[in-house]
């Protein structure tokens, strides 16, 4: 059983929508699309919210979520993380939409924290995305459409 941080911080809202494209758009591989940030100028103590589509042929995206945090002047800042992805019904050709929130450097019940920026200055992050499905199969790598301002 997966803990509530880790269901909440995955895919807080997941939406399963089958039949929604043509067969010929779903793969094997799992398939992502960065949709949006929430906000891209986060203070201390807000949250990081992220939004992404996915789509998959046999729908066993119950495996992974990785993370990765990319600044741009402060190298120590940047981050790997990898989460459980919560089990959801496997249906074929599925497609939805996961939000994945973090805690801009402090605690916040229901949300695992990202640290504070490393260097004693905003951060100007970018984000990459990619799972792994049950099969083994790891999706491409999506990248947050710009950069996001981390407050300290």
């Amino acid at each position: 059983m997966m803990n509530k941080n880790t269901r909440i911080v995955v895919l807080s809202a997941l939406i399963i929508l089958m039949g929604a494209c043509s067969k010929e758009k779903f793969t094997t591989k799992p398939q992502l699309e960065f949709l949006s940030a929430e906000n891209y100028e986060v203070p201390r103590g807000g949250l990081i919210r992220f939004y992404i589509q996915f789509t998959d042929k046999e729908g066993d995206l119950d495996d992974s979520l990785f993370m990765r945090s990319e600044t741009i002047r402060c190298p120590n800042s940047n981050r790997n993380l990898a989460f459980p992805m919560p089990s959801f019904p496997k249906i074929p050709n599925v497609k939805g939409e996961m939000e994945v929130t973090f805690a801009n450097g402090v605690f916040i019940p229901g949300f695992p924290a990202l640290p504070s920026p490393a260097c004693g200055r905003p951060d100007t992050t970018n984000f990459y995305f990619w799972l792994k499905d049950k099969a083994g199969n790891i999706s491409d790598t999506v990248k947050t459409d710009k950069p996001l301002i981390i407050q300290n």
